[in-house]
């Protein structure tokens, strides 16, 4: 994924300085105030569009390092995209440069949210809001560390541009395609899938972050454990995950995505019990000039899934569940075998050797 670095120029606040009759010297210096700014590739929605939109937002805590004192200067504070301008990012009230410190460090957690309990001095997320997907959501992002030295020689800070603030995945993002088997596109058949569905996918729950990253965070993710909050699915009458168009029309060798861009709570796959996160799909075969097959195998867990696309599914590599940050793409291909006949004849039973009758 390219990334493009946006800095902007801050503007400078000009203060004025008051002239009096008592020729009392007084000092004029400009006043700066600390601005936002980020690295758009790295972001994304459930809508997977790489950039923040207008009234999208961020919380932010930093902290300013002045004589080998920490003091805090943003502690979850909301900075919001501006309508105006394509990177005007706005907070209120307006914290500015202090040239009497060295450094300054921080970091961000979009979208904006009440709940989060946030160290401003490690970055450490010690707790986070309960949080719900269904599948409509923005993904969760977590800014690593940005540290801000004061310019050597200047005496000011990287000429005052705007902070850039690099997010995170902290989320897991799913497509589930589905193909036919190279066969069955052979012999002409048209197959069609009619309903899909992701079980017992656990949708709600809260994550931390440990303190001290300099460089992507690492987030560890607490699902709720009430069995209500599991057995929620991701099904095909959710316009909003599936690809609607692509149900009950005809798939191909190359397949087709039918579960998209769909953004998930990361988790380890059950392996027992009533609640292992399954995949169900609902099929027809139907050849040309005959009527429709239709089939409805039992849900196959996510377990079963393995990194090789060959004619069995044991033997391979399998997927124990969904890391944060990465984006997982599930292949289900459909095969079929004609039911075919073959014709042969028993030979005739004999009776005894003979039967005899003798005329005189």
């Amino acid at each position: 994924m390219r990334m493009k670095k946006l800095m902007i120029l801050a503007v400078a606040a000009i203060a004025m300085a008051a002239c009096t009759k008592t020729y009392d010297k007084v000092e004029t210096k400009d006043v700066n105030e600390i601005g936002f700014s980020t690295w758009n590739e790295t972001l994304t929605k459930a809508s997977v569009e790489n950039t923040f939109d207008v009234n999208d937002n961020f919380k932010v805590w930093g902290e300013k390092l002045v004589s080998s004192t920490n003091t805090t200067v943003f502690n979850g504070v909301t900075v919001t995209k501006a309508a105006s301008e394509t990177e005007t990012w706005n907070y209120s009230p307006k914290r500015y440069w202090d040239l009497s410190a060295t450094s300054y460090t921080f970091y961000g957690i979009a979208p904006a949210a009440d709940g989060y309990t946030v160290d401003a001095h490690t970055g450490a997320v010690s707790a986070s809001p309960t949080i719900t997907f269904t599948g409509k959501d923005s993904d969760i992002l977590v800014a690593q560390q940005k540290v801000i030295n004061k310019t050597a020689g200047s005496g000011n800070f990287d000429s005052f541009n705007k902070v850039p603030m690099v997010f995170n995945h902290v989320a897991a993002l799913v497509d589930v395609k589905v193909k036919i088997a190279s066969g069955l596109a052979t012999a002409g058949a048209h197959v069609q899938v009619s309903a899909i569905e992701l079980q017992n996918i656990s949708t709600k729950g809260t994550f931390t972050v440990a303190g001290g990253y300099t460089t992507a965070p690492v987030a560890s993710w607490t699902p709720s454990t009430a069995s209500a909050e599991t057995t929620d699915a991701f099904d095909s009458g959710e316009g909003f995950v599936i690809a609607s168009s692509r149900l009950n029309t005809d798939l191909d060798a190359s397949g087709a995505i039918l579960i998209e861009k769909l953004v998930v709570m990361p988790q380890d796959f059950r392996t027992s019990g009533d609640f292992i996160q399954k995949l169900d799909i609902d099929y027809n075969i139907t050849q040309t000039g005959g009527s429709a097959n239709n089939f409805t195998p039992d849900a196959f867990a996510l377990t079963t899934f393995d990194n090789t696309d060959n004619t069995s599914n044991t033997g391979d590599t399998n997927v124990t569940g969904w890391a944060p940050g990465y984006h997982y793409t599930y292949v289900v291909t459909i095969d079929a075998h004609t039911i075919e006949f073959t014709a042969s004849v028993n030979p005739w039973s004999v009776e005894g050797a003979a039967y005899h009758y003798l005329i005189n």
